[in-house]
């Protein structure tokens, strides 16, 4: 009878020695700094207007995109499919539909939803409307019945911009709630919009492409966004955002944190 002898263990690594691995970790640190050297003015000056920042000063999201529109203007500022827009271009776009709600009423303060799928258009409404001190309410394009009707209700807008994948969504409602914007609903397509809306690109195309004097009196601690919560746990609520605090997201992630360039996409 032949015996087979069973196979031996290898070895358990030796342990290395805890002065190693500390070497190891630091030189993977200064190699790390070391790579980062190149980035740093960039990062420190990020840092400097993070910390500059204050809740009390005038700055705005507007403001920073008529300031970049006036330094940069041929520079690519919003890619969307096969369309690309420059700075000079999206600050003009926005300062159309800026007037175009100002003339309808939209003042500092008030409330203007946005019931819109992802395109590059809502991006120049948005920019128009806080570029008056309003508040862009960013509706929950899937929301139907009690859900959307709850936002609406708790956030009160005066005007209404609804996307054509979106009209479906105010049949869901009952009439008291779509008679809430005191300016009315508008179309944000192309098509004939459904009665009783105003066709949003018709108010645009009669508005200035001139930057309007209300931004540069908007103090950054001023609310520009109303943000909802998915509502999976009841109704949905709605989330104050300021110009600050979207200022200080942009220096702290974007310049200091991704070290952003002003060449990327």
């Amino acid at each position: 009878m032949s015996t087979t002898t069973p196979p031996q263990a290898a070895p358990a690594p030796a342990a290395q020695p805890a002065s190693s691995s500390r070497q190891i970790q630091a030189r993977q640190v200064a190699a790390g700094a070391w790579r980062m050297l190149p980035e740093l003015p960039r990062v420190v000056r990020h840092v400097w207007q993070l910390h500059r920042l204050k809740p009390q000063h005038a700055d705005s999201i507007g403001r920073r995109v008529a300031e970049l529109a006036r330094r940069h203007p041929d520079r690519p500022a919003l890619m969307f499919e096969q369309r690309r827009w420059t700075y000079a271009e999206l600050n003009a776009w926005a300062n159309q539909h800026a007037w175009a709600f100002h003339q309808a009423g939209v003042r500092k303060g008030d409330a203007v939803g946005v019931l819109m799928d992802n395109c590059a258009e809502v991006i120049a409404i948005v920019l128009g409307i806080v570029k008056l001190g309003a508040v862009a309410t960013l509706l929950n394009p899937n929301q139907r019945g009690e859900p959307l009707a709850h936002s609406l209700r708790i956030t009160q807008p005066k005007l209404l911009i609804v996307g054509p994948n979106c009209g479906d969504a105010l049949d869901t409602l009952d009439r008291a709630t779509r008679e809430v914007p005191e300016a009315g609903c508008w179309w944000a397509g192309d098509t004939t919009p459904p009665q009783p809306m105003t066709l949003l690109s018709e108010r645009c195309a009669r508005s200035s492409r001139d930057n309007p004097p209300q931004t540069v009196a908007i103090q950054a601690r001023e609310t520009c966004f109303h943000i909802f919560t998915s509502g999976t746990t009841g109704l949905p609520k709605a989330a104050r955002m300021s110009h600050y605090r979207w200022l200080r997201s942009m220096a702290g992630l974007g310049g200091a944190g991704l070290r952003l360039r002003a060449d990327d996409v």
